[in-house]
């Protein structure tokens, strides 16, 4: 029933969502935000609006002022948000339901590369009441797709993979009546489809309704729950210097057939557990790994003219490397320029509220990295371009290529 509700909601909702197919294994994320890739991902702490779940939920308070009257803070509905590396910008169409062919288009036009697209959306409410917690109700959508054609011998053969997660979100944070203490958590119970296939034969595929079928046909569901927690303490309100902590994917239990996506070792690795795959499965179907966080901020204020000016900087470490007893909680063998991410936002008015128009720029994965947004009434539009490190399998060899590819991300949404 599951795999038949959602099949039915991609296929006229979000028609590409399936046509995507993977390649071998970068980091693992299961949510890109807009703003925080724009900054290196630096979002510690600073989060301060709906994808405070994915990097620390006592950013959840900061969304709306606690002295409000004002119940609803945020109601965001719809959310459109489409990402592509390089190879796959020139074959983005405005037609959703051409997105999928047109992948495997962009992947047969440059063999033994990778073309990516990113499909996401999260509509959510964010509420409270007058010095009261802050709440969060969402349901994020995110699928992230890759194909490449990588044997020369059987040409119309792709190595694949597909990931798709539905999640209902919830959050609740809180402040202290000074605002020098936030904490929150967030619990995400989800679904999630990951298809694999290193020979899908694209010549039997000619429309995004025979990706669907295959995916949903043969494709592993499996079910979880994420619990995450955070907090972030401020020491004084000049140039408001923030720590922030969040632990991701709080433990609920380990495995010991994690494929480590830097060394290709399998080791033990604890995490949120899902339920439905098998040791076989890819690392994905089987464990959402535990992240630890460490992040601070500054946001040294002046003016233009008669404009507020703030700039907001910050440095984030993550996943940072723990181990006990030969368990691993994230982050083991993770090159030193992955873990840091360092970024900058600018923006104008209140310092506590981005809002009309911002610039972001960052460093992420030994790259650089840039953003901007802009608000207009209940309009937003968001990008930013980011580089990842990932890696491409061997034809023939257990060995893999790695490699840096540069991705955008383009957001459209309404908040009432």
């Amino acid at each position: 029933m599951r795999k038949k509700y959602l099949k039915t909601f991609l296929y006229f909702i979000l028609p590409s969502i399936y046509t995507a197919i993977s390649i071998a294994e970068s980091l693992p994320s299961d949510w890109n935000s807009l703003r925080s890739e724009g900054m290196g991902g630096a979002f510690t702490a600073t989060a301060n609006d709906e994808t405070a779940i994915y990097s620390n939920p006592a950013g959840l308070s900061a969304t709306r002022n606690p002295a409000s009257k004002k119940k609803i803070s945020d109601f965001k509905f719809p959310d459109f948000e489409i990402g592509a590396n390089n190879l796959m910008l020139g074959y983005l169409n405005p037609n959703p339901v051409n997105l999928g062919t047109n992948m495997i288009k962009s992947a047969a036009s440059s063999r033994g590369n990778q073309s990516y697209l990113l499909l996401q959306s999260f509509p959510e409410i964010i509420f409270g009441g007058k010095f009261a917690p802050t709440f969060l109700i969402g349901v994020p959508i995110r699928s992230e797709n890759k194909i490449a054609f990588l044997d020369s011998a059987n040409p119309n053969n792709a190595y694949a993979v597909s990931t798709t997660t539905a999640t209902f979100a919830l959050g609740i944070a809180n402040v202290s009546k000074r605002g020098g203490f936030r904490y929150g958590i967030s619990i995400r119970p989800n679904y999630r489809i990951d298809y694999f296939n290193k020979t899908m034969d694209t010549s039997k595929i000619s429309t995004t309704q025979d990706l669907t079928n295959e995916v949903t046909k043969n494709g592993t569901e499996t079910l979880s729950v994420g619990v995450d927690a955070g907090i972030m303490i401020t020491a004084a309100d000049y140039w408001f210097p923030t720590l922030g902590l969040s632990v991701r994917n709080i433990p609920t239990g380990c495995i010991k057939t994690y494929v480590n996506p830097i060394t290709q070792n399998t080791e033990n690795v604890c995490g949120a557990l899902r339920q439905g795959g098998s040791d076989s499965s890819p690392n994905s179907s089987k464990i959402d790994p535990t992240e630890v966080r460490v992040g601070v901020s500054l946001t040294p204020r002046g003016r233009i003219s008669k404009s507020k000016v703030n700039l907001k900087l910050a440095v984030d470490v993550y996943p940072i490397p723990v181990e006990i007893d030969g368990n691993s909680y994230g982050g083991k063998d993770v090159d030193t320029t992955r873990l840091i991410h360092a970024g900058a936002e600018l923006y104008f008015g209140n310092v506590l509220i981005q809002q009309g128009f911002s610039l972001r720029g960052g460093y992420m994965e030994g790259g650089a990295t840039w953003g901007v947004s802009v608000d207009a009434g209940i309009f937003s539009i968001d990008y930013s371009s980011y580089v990842i490190n990932d890696t491409l399998p061997v034809t023939g060899s257990t060995t893999t290529t790695a490699f840096v590819e540069r991705r955008h991300l383009l957001g459209l949404s309404c908040h009432w």
